[in-house]
């Protein structure tokens, strides 16, 4: 059995595929160890209800959104997103960089330990 991804790390693959049409999706599927069956899921998650949808499917993670947050206030929801997406970020000791590209590079903050 295969490593569980969170939601986050389904998006971000769901992006990747996406942002790259010339790529057939069982090939992406293959290179990323994911099955093809899992991944249209997610796609079809990810289409109906955006992040939230792979975080509702995902029985292990808590809840997007705390009680009391009104849902149609799309702000809040975008707040809520990215401060979850820093967390993660520095719970596995990364930062964001932005390369000559301006495309993305997630650095570690500290080198690995070989011990």
């Amino acid at each position: 059995m295969g490593k569980q991804l969170n939601p986050l790390e389904k998006e971000l693959l769901i992006r990747r595929y996406k942002g790259n049409p010339c790529v057939k999706l069982s090939d992406f599927c293959t290179a990323n160890g994911v099955s093809d069956t899992a991944f249209k899921k997610w796609l079809r998650q990810y289409d109906e209800s955006g992040l939230e949808g792979l975080y509702r499917a995902s029985s292990n993670q808590a809840d997007l959104f705390p009680a009391g947050i009104d849902r149609t206030e799309e702000s809040y929801k975008r707040e809520i997103i990215r401060l979850r997406i820093e967390v993660e970020r520095l719970k596995k000791n990364y930062t964001v960089t932005y390369n000559a590209d301006g495309g993305k590079e997630f650095v570690p903050l500290s080198p690995k330990s070989s011990e």
